[in-house]
């Protein structure tokens, strides 16, 4: 349930994302169901106000849980469709061709990939840290036909440690950059996990962006208006970035602003979050996954399939356990 950590080369579905510096404007959004979250009380704070570089200036107190910011990640990052869903209906269908068994998504966040594959026919299990972003998910299968909602289940837990039957899952996967989310040894500790609980013959994969220079490099107020609005006003999401080398930490310091895009009416903050993602090249991550004891067999720059390349929104891995003679 990641993304990008610099917004300059967003990728959502499979679909990039027009950016704006503060003074542009983006054409008019669409409206979209969606409840209020409430992780900070709403403060009023006229728009193009800068201070200290920033066009709206974050609060000293931030969540870093993604439950915090459940209703609006769901506006941001809508359902998955088009070749996202394609995609990983396609993977699935191959994975459980070859060996029996349910799938496993890491880090499923509010269900929008595991419920993509459930309308599809896929028995899927979601794991999800976040209570709040479960309790989401819950929720959006609840509201499907009960043949849907038969095929999802749901588990509060760490992608780095778990249990969940041993052995049992034909596919496990971590999409849309949530591997990114853990440091050098979380990545390690998961793909041990990954490996653990699949099935004999089964398939992992690691579904990520391959960063660029840009990922390396700090910025303040990077502003986009999002594609959905938020109880009928346009929602404002601005963001600062730092890249620490020596830690290899790119850090996202996230505000989000309810706005009827008039420059003398004032912009209501309605979320506030911050998150750390650890970005590495297509050549570690492949590395990593042969340290960890598997081979891969395909991988792919973008969800039509597509072959990675310099210009790639997306470096997806899939790959088995290694079989030695």
């Amino acid at each position: 349930m990641a993304e990008p950590p610099s917004t300059r080369r967003r990728t959502v579905a499979g679909r990039k994302l027009r950016l704006v510096r503060p003074t542009r404007r983006l054409s008019t959004s669409t409206d979209g169901p969606s409840e209020p979250s409430v992780p900070v009380a709403p403060s009023q704070v006229e728009p193009g106000s800068s201070s200290g570089g920033a066009v709206y200036q974050r609060q000293s107190e931030r969540s870093e849980d993604w439950g915090a910011i459940a209703s609006l990640y769901d506006i941001e990052h809508p359902a998955c469709r088009g070749d996202e869903a394609r995609f990983w209906h396609d993977r699935a269908t191959e994975a459980r061709a070859t060996v029996e068994g349910p799938i496993l998504e890491l880090a499923s966040g509010s269900g929008r990939v595991c419920l993509a594959l459930a309308r599809k026919g896929h028995p899927v299990t979601g794991l999800e840290l976040s209570s709040i972003m479960v309790e989401r998910a819950t929720a959006r299968s609840l509201k499907l036909s009960s043949s849907i909602r038969d095929r999802t289940s749901w588990v509060v837990g760490d992608m780095t440690d778990f249990t969940l039957g041993n052995g049992a899952f034909s596919l496990v996967f971590v999409a849309f950059n949530s591997f990114w989310l853990l440091d050098d040894a979380g990545q390690d500790e998961c793909l041990s996990m990954m490996r653990r609980h699949l099935a004999h013959g089964g398939r992992i994969i690691i579904d990520v962006f391959p960063p660029t220079v840009q990922d390396y490099t700090d910025e303040d107020s990077i502003t986009q208006f999002l594609g959905r609005k938020w109880h009928g006003r346009s929602v404002l999401r601005v963001k600062d970035y730092r890249y620490l080398i020596e830690s290899n930490a790119a850090i996202s310091d996230v505000r989000y602003y309810s706005t009827d895009r008039d420059p003398r009416s004032p912009a209501s903050m309605i979320g506030q979050f911050k998150y750390t993602l650890h970005p590495e090249s297509p050549e570690r991550v492949e590395a990593r996954l042969l340290r960890a004891g598997f081979t891969v067999i395909e991988t792919f720059g973008e969800y039509r399939g597509e072959p990675i390349s310099p210009d790639s929104a997306r470096a997806i891995f899939i790959a088995t356990v290694t079989q030695h003679a």
